[in-house]
């Protein structure tokens, strides 16, 4: 099967077999974190585990980013 012809077949797809056609193509492009990518994870984990930093919950950011970016067609708050 072709690129073009799953494109044209996903909406036809079952919610979770897109979903793992997903994760499918997210886990063979995946490279990985280069050792400094992932020190700075883990660090900026445990300064939020401290309360060193702030995190928004996904309503508050979804509703932040369309604010910022209204003017974007399809993303109108």
């Amino acid at each position: 099967m072709s690129v073009t012809e799953v494109l044209h077949e996903l909406p036809s797809w079952k919610p979770q077999d897109r979903q793992a056609l997903v994760r499918k193509v997210m886990e063979l492009d995946e490279a990985g974190l280069t050792p400094e990518e992932l020190k700075l994870a883990e660090t900026r984990l445990e300064a939020h585990k401290k309360g060193q930093m702030k995190a928004l919950d996904g309503q508050t950011a979804l509703r932040k980013l369309r604010a910022t970016f209204k003017h974007i067609q399809g993303l109108q708050a």
